[in-house]
């Protein structure tokens, strides 16, 4: 079982990841259901590996 401390350090990793994600685009608006969208994608691209 990860220890508290890895598990911020995943989190913080999964933030910053998303924030790259959505500055490849910084003149796109997203609503809340896109970005819902975007950020299962993200969880269940990582479930896969």
């Amino acid at each position: 079982m990860p220890s508290e401390k890895e598990l911020v350090m995943y989190q913080k990793a999964t933030v910053l990841d998303l924030i790259q994600i959505l500055k490849k685009d910084p003149d796109r608006s997203y609503t809340l259901e896109e970005l819902e969208a975007l950020m299962m994608a993200y969880v269940k691209g990582l479930e896969q590996k």
